[in-house]
C-alpha cells in the first residue's frame, strides 16, 4: 500500500520538507521548465515539473516532493479544469490524505 500523500497549500509547505504532497491550485504564471501554482489559500508555490509531469488545464492536481526552498518537484499532475476554483472546492487544504 503507498504512503498517505497529505493535500497541503502554500502557507503549510514548510511543515513538509522533503515529503511527498498534493497541492491543487491554478496555474498563474510559466516560465522556462517550470511554473507558479496559487493554492486554495492564495498563496503561490513554484512547481519545478518532471519531464512526465504535463497538464492540459488550468486548475490541476499535483503530486510532488516539497524542496527546503519551498519548491516542488512535480511527479505527476492531473488535469480538473479550466473553471474549477480551488478555493471553494479546498476550504480545509491538510485535512485529507489520499
Amino acid at each position: 500500500m503507498d504512503k498517505p500523500t497529505p493535500r497541503i497549500n502554500a502557507s503549510m509547505i514548510q511543515q513538509y520538507t522533503n515529503s511527498t504532497v498534493r497541492l491543487v491550485g491554478r496555474v498563474v504564471q510559466s516560465q522556462g521548465g517550470s511554473f507558479t501554482l496559487e493554492t486554495s489559500d492564495g498563496g503561490s508555490v513554484r512547481v519545478n515539473p518532471a519531464v512526465e509531469c504535463t497538464h492540459n488545464a488550468q486548475y490541476i492536481e499535483l503530486l510532488g516532493k516539497v524542496q527546503a526552498d519551498g519548491t516542488v518537484n512535480g511527479f505527476t499532475a492531473s488535469d480538473l479544469s479550466d473553471n474549477f476554483g480551488p478555493r471553494g472546492a479546498m476550504p480545509h487544504a491538510g485535512v485529507s490524505a489520499k
